[in-house]
This record gives structure tokens, C-alpha cells and sequence, in this order.
């Protein structure tokens, strides 16, 4: 029964993590602190192999998961390696780059799960993508994947943003009686719970036990972008594409933000920096824990406008008019936010 499975991705996933810590120094996959970082201590990095633990195993005991979500699980495990070489290692950006690329060109060509059609977003006429399908998808797949890892700067956002993107796509999967699909998410919500459960700080403990490193964060990231494009594409669609946006709202906003801003300041949009919209709130002297709550109610706010639109059946030019109306004030105030920006034009 499916609350057995709950209870199981729950308990494997934390057993899992709690096992590795250990052995993370003799692996190379500890976080260090320094830097931009704001952690105290070394932290293991190892919640993505546990998350992904707990998601695989429970998901074998079902042959009508597995049998659906095999080719997903199975280049979801690539994306965590490359993660897991990177936190060990440190992959160069070309390297992680070109994995990320050929895993969603697999995605596309081999499991067909394919960025066919953007919808009616600027009028009544579906935009097609035809020869452009391919090449779309790896671009969307690679965007989606950088902006869950950019979120994962402190404890629980990235985590926490990606149940309310998984929480979304079930509830829309549970009203088209896509039981399979609900039933596969919710060990999903369940497996990172377990994880944050480690991670989230707590009155009584002030550090996080464990990360998700980049192989967790890029793994979630592959796993919403693949569940997006598959659930607002072809004719089985349970969405339009513009819900799709809605649904990963915030962190589709603060990645294009940076890819706009930093070329303005002659900083590369990949090199890691405090200028996400986590670390202007932590500037501006908002808690770990609070950043995170606003974030993730803002988040769920966002996903619900679109959820809402969805219920409605809403005109698709008119939610992304307003999906874009949303990102022009979060361009705006996301300047305003950051106390680095300020001061320049200041001293200017």
C-alpha cells in the first residue's frame, strides 16, 4: 500500500544519509566553509544519494512506478553522479555543462520527452517549435536544472522549492486521475522531507547536518524539468506550458534575473556569487529561517496564481502577460533588495 512506501522513502532516505555521513571526509564530499559560504563547520554532502535512495528503492517495489518512471530514474542517476564528481572533485562549468547537455539530449531523444509546443502564449495560435523541439528542450531542461542548483544556497530553499513545484504538478495529476503520477511524487515529497528533516535548522540546533551538494540539487532540478515538460506537452497534456512556468515561478525569475544583471556588471551569469535573491534577504538581516519561509510562501503564492488560472481555464496569453508582469516587478525590487546594487548607485 502507497502510505508503506511513504513511510519507507521517509525512513530509507534518513537511514541513508545518516549511514554516509561517515564515510563523506573519505569521499571528498564534505562542504567547507569560507568564502560566500555561511555554514560554521563541515557539512557532508550527501542528501541527493540518500534522497535518490529512498526514491529508487521504494519505486522498485511498485512494477507500475518503475515501469513509467524507469527512463526518468535511470538518467536522474547521471545527473547525481556528475553532481556527486563535481561536490568531490570540482568539475569545471564546461564539464558539468556538457553532461547536463548530453543527459537532456537523451531525454529528448531517447525517452521522447520532448518541448514540443510553448501554447497560445501570445495568441490564440499554438506555437509550434517543429525542428526547434530538440534543441528547445535541452535548453529548458539545462535551465531548469541551474535554477534549483542556484536556490541551494541555504538550508531547506532548494528542498523546500521543489516540494511546492512537485506539490503542484500533483495536484493538477490528481484531478486528472493520474494516479500513477501522484503516487510517484508523493515518495518524492516524502524522500526530501526526510532530508530536510537533517538539514533545516532547529532552535535547538543551529547547523544543518547534512547538504544536498550539487548532485542533489541538479538531480531535483532534472527530475521537475522532466515532470514539467511531460505533463504539459503532447496529447495527454495535464497543463499548458505556461502553467509549467507558474509552477516553477520563483526560481525561473531568479535565475533569468542574474543572467540578465551580471553580463551589466561584467560578471560571468555561471560563476557563483551573493547576489540571489536568498542572500539579499540575509544581507537585509532576515534569518536562515525566515529567508526560507518567505521564499518558499512566495514560491507557493506564485504556483497557486497559475494553479488558479488553470482552474479556470484561464486565456494562456493572459497568464503569461502576467507571469511576465510578475518578473518585471521582481527585476525591480530585486535591485532594490540588494544592498550591493544600492551602494553603487550611490557612490555613483
Amino acid at each position: 500500500m502507497l502510505y508503506l512506501e511513504l513511510i519507507g522513502a521517509f525512513f530509507l532516505t534518513g537511514g541513508t544519509i545518516l549511514a554516509l555521513r561517515p564515510a563523506a571526509a573519505r569521499l571528498g564530499l564534505m562542504d567547507l566553509p569560507g568564502g560566500r559560504k555561511i555554514h560554521a563547520s563541515a557539512t557532508p554532502m550527501v542528501g541527493g544519494v540518500g534522497i535518490f535512495t529512498g526514491i529508487v528503492c521504494m519505486t522498485l517495489l511498485s512494477p507500475a512506478l518503475i515501469t513509467n518512471f524507469a527512463p526518468l530514474l535511470t538518467l536522474s542517476a547521471l545527473v547525481l553522479f556528475i553532481g556527486t564528481l563535481d561536490d568531490a572533485l570540482g568539475l569545471t562549468v564546461r564539464t558539468r555543462f556538457t553532461g547536463h547537455v548530453l543527459i537532456a539530449l537523451s531525454m529528448a531523444v531517447v525517452a521522447e520527452v520532448q518541448l514540443q509546443s510553448l501554447g497560445e502564449l501570445v495568441s490564440s495560435t499554438s506555437i509550434g517549435l517543429g525542428g526547434l523541439a530538440i534543441p528547445m528542450t535541452v535548453f529548458a531542461t539545462v535551465g531548469v536544472i541551474n535554477a534549483i542548483n542556484m536556490a541551494d544556497g541555504i538550508d531547506g530553499l532548494s528542498g523546500g522549492l521543489s516540494i511546492v513545484t512537485l506539490g503542484l504538478i500533483a495536484a493538477v495529476a490528481l484531478l486528472a486521475g493520474r494516479m500513477e503520477l501522484v503516487s510517484f511524487i508523493a515518495i518524492i515529497v516524502c524522500s526530501i522531507l526526510a532530508f530536510l528533516t537533517l538539514n533545516f535548522r532547529r532552535p535547538w540546533k543551529l547547523q544543518a547536518m547534512v547538504y544536498l551538494g550539487d548532485a542533489g540539487s541538479t538531480m531535483l532540478g532534472f527530475i521537475l524539468a522532466w515532470l514539467l515538460i511531460d505533463v504539459s506537452q503532447g496529447e495527454n497534456a495535464l497543463i499548458t506550458p505556461v502553467y509549467a512556468l507558474w509552477f516553477l515561478a520563483l526560481p525561473l525569475y531568479d535565475t533569468v534575473n542574474l543572467l540578465i544583471r551580471r553580463p551589466l556588471s561584467d560578471h560571468s551569469p555561471f560563476k557563483p556569487g551573493n547576489d540571489h535573491l536568498h542572500h539579499c534577504l540575509l544581507q537585509r538581516g532576515f534569518s536562515v529561517e525566515q529567508v526560507v519561509l518567505i521564499l518558499t510562501a512566495s514560491a507557493l503564492l506564485l504556483g497557486l496564481i497559475g494553479f488558479a488560472g488553470y482552474l479556470i481555464d484561464a486565456r494562456e496569453s493572459w497568464m503569461f502577460a502576467l507571469f511576465m508582469f510578475g518578473f518585471a516587478l521582481y527585476f525591480y525590487f530585486s535591485d532594490w533588495l540588494n544592498p550591493a546594487h544600492q551602494t553603487a548607485k550611490q557612490e555613483s
